[in-house]
C-alpha cells in the first residue's frame, strides 16, 4: 500500500504516520514546515517529504493507492486538487485510522470537550502495563510512549474529536471510529466556529453515543447535559456519582492517593504527581478498566507509572525559586480547573497565567464573560495578543475588558499587544517563587524561547 499525506507534520497526521509505517505502508508527506517535535517523528519514520504543497508533489508520488488529507487542508489545496483530478481514493485521517487500524478489533474511544488526550494515553498505558498489546491513536506525545500512535494487537484506543473530519467531510471526527467502548468526559460548547450553539453540539455526542452497539459500554461524566445525551444509548451506561465516584484526593510524597467509591467499596489509587485533572480523567477510565476484567492491582500500576502527555502541565524550565510550565487548556473551565490546582499546589509561589487565546472560540469572545471568573486563581495574568487569524463569529475576545474585570477583582493582570511587551512584563512579574504557566492550544516554540529568555532560564 502507497499513499501520500497532505500536511504530514500535523499532530494527527504524524500520528497516523507512525502507525502506517507499522503496518509496512510505504508513504509520502508534504508540508509547509516540519517543526518539532512532529515533524522530527516523520523524519524518523523514514518518509519521504516534500517541502511546500502543489500539484507536482503528488506527481512525484505516483503511483499511489490513496492519499490522506488534514483536517485543516481545503478543497483549494494544489495537492487535494490533483488527486481529485487524477481521480485518486482521497481519505480524512479518521477514515484512514478506522480503516487501516481499527477494522477488526476491540474499539474504546474516548470523546468529550476536556481531558480526551490524557484520557487516552492513561487507558492505553494502564493496558500497555497489563499486557494487553493495545494500539493507540493519541491527539499529542504521550511520555510513557515514542509517538502518540501504534498499531498494536485485538485492542486499540483512540481520541475522538468533534471537530469537522476535512474539506470534503464537515462532520465530526469521531463519526468515523465505530466504538465498542465508549469513554464520554464532560461535554461544554466549544468549537464556535463549527457549532452555533450548545443543543447543536449535543446532537453530534447523541449520534456517537447511538452508535455503540447493545453489547457495548459507556462510561459518562454524570453532568445535566452529558445524562441528556446519553438518552439515545442503546448500550450498558455507568455514570460518575452513581456506583463510582472520586470521594477524596490527599497529598503524598508529593503525589497524591486517590479513593474511590466502586460497587465493591472504597479502592484506594496513588500516583507520583499530583494533578486534580488527572484525577478526574482516570476517574472516568476506571470503571472501563475494570469492567474490562483488569485486576485492581494492574491498574494501580498501570496508573503509577502513567508519566502523562507533552504540553498538559509540562515543565518547560526550572531555576531557581522560578518554575516554567505550560498547558494546552483553551476553555474557561479547564483553566480555572488547571490554576486552581497550582494554586492549591503552591500555595506560597506568585502565580502568573500568560493565556493565548488561540482557539476560534476563545478569540470570537463568547467566552468574553467566563473568562476573568476563570483566570481569577492567579496573582497575575497577561492576555497574550491572539493569532491574526480571522474570527468567523463574534466581535472578538475584548482582552482589555477581562483584564479591567480582573483588576477589579484585585488580580495583576495585562493586555498587551505584543508577545516583546509580553516578554518584558514577565521580567518585571518575577517575584520571590515564581509560577509561570502558559497556556495555548497553538505552536509555542518561539513563544515559550522567548520566556524563557526574558526569565533568565
Amino acid at each position: 500500500m502507497k499513499l501520500h499525506i497532505i500536511a504530514v507534520s500535523g499532530t494527527a497526521t504524524a500520528t497516523l504516520a507512525s502507525i502506517l509505517k507499522e503496518r509496512g505502508f510505504e508513504l509520502s508527506g508534504s508540508d509547509t514546515n516540519f517543526y518539532p517535535p512532529m515533524g522530527e517523528l516523520v523524519k524518523s519514520l523514514g518518509i519521504r517529504t516534500f517541502q511546500g504543497f502543489s500539484k507536482a508533489n503528488i506527481d512525484r508520488a505516483l503511483p499511489l493507492d490513496g492519499v490522506i488529507a488534514g483536517n485543516f487542508i481545503s478543497s483549494s489545496n494544489q495537492e487535494a486538487e490533483r488527486s481529485v483530478e487524477l481521480g485518486l481514493d482521497i481519505f480524512s485521517v479518521p477514515e484512514a485510522l478506522y480503516h487501516f487500524a481499527m477494522r477488526g478489533k476491540q474499539r474504546i474511544v474516548v470523546a468529550g470537550t476536556h481531558g480526551k488526550t490524557t484520557t487516552t494515553a492513561l487507558v492505553a498505558t494502564v493496558l500497555y502495563e497489563a499486557g494487553w498489546n493495545p494500539g493507540f491513536f493519541i491527539g499529542g506525545l504521550p511520555l510513557n510512549f515514542p509517538s502518540g500512535g501504534r498499531l498494536g494487537g485485538g485492542w486499540f484506543v483512540a481520541e475522538g474529536d468533534e471537530y469537522e473530519t476535512s474539506f470534503f467531510d464537515k462532520g465530526p471526527k469521531f463519526f468515523h471510529l465505530f466504538p465498542n467502548y465508549l469513554l464520554l468526559g464532560p461535554v461544554e460548547m466549544d468549537h464556535y466556529d463549527i457549532y452555533e450553539d450548545l443543543p447543536s453540539i449535543k446532537r453530534v455526542f447523541s449520534i456517537l453515543v447511538s452508535m455503540v452497539p447493545s453489547s457495548g459500554l459507556i462510561v459518562s461524566h454524570g453532568s445535566k447535559t452529558n445524562r441528556e445525551i446519553l438518552a439515545s444509548s442503546k448500550a450498558r451506561t455507568i455514570i460518575l456519582g452513581d456506583d463510582w465516584d472520586l470521594e477524596d484526593v490527599k497529598e503524598k510524597d508529593g503525589g497524591m492517593v486517590l479513593s474511590v467509591r466502586t460497587p465493591a467499596g472504597v479502592e484506594k489509587f496513588y500516583h507520583p504527581a499530583y494533578s486534580t485533572p488527572l484525577a478526574l480523567n482516570f476517574i472516568l477510565a476506571l470503571p472501563l478498566l475494570s469492567e474490562l476484567g483488569l485486576k485492581m492491582e494492574d491498574i494501580r500500576r498501570g496508573f503509577s507509572r502513567f508519566s502523562g502527555v507533552r504540553r498538559r502541565m509540562e515543565v518547560l524550565a526550572m531555576g531557581e525559586d522560578l518554575l516554567f510550565l505550560t498547558d494546552f487548556a483553551h476553555h474557561p473551565s479547564s483553566l480555572a480547573l488547571n490554576l486552581g490546582d497550582l494554586k492549591r499546589r503552591f500555595k506560597d509561589w506568585h502565580l502568573v497565567a500568560v493565556v493565548e487565546p488561540a482557539s476560534w472560540s476563545m478569540r470570537s469572545g463568547i467566552f468574553q464573560r467566563e473568562l476573568p471568573r476563570a483566570l481569577r486563581e492567579a496573582e497575575s495574568v497577561i492576555l497574550a495578543p491572539p493569532p491574526s487569524r480571522r474570527v468567523k463569529k463574534g466581535k472578538g475576545l475584548d482582552r482589555k475588558r477581562v483584564a479591567f474585570e480582573l483588576r477589579s477583582e484585585g488580580v495583576e493582570a495585562y493586555a498587551p499587544e505584543k508577545w516583546e511587551e509580553v516578554f518584558s512584563l514577565l521580567k518585571k512579574l518575577r517575584r520571590g517563587k515564581t509560577l509561570v504557566v502558559l497556556f495555548s492550544n497553538a505552536n509555542i516554540r518561539d513563544k515559550a524561547e522567548g520566556i524563557k529568555a526574558a526569565l533568565s532560564l
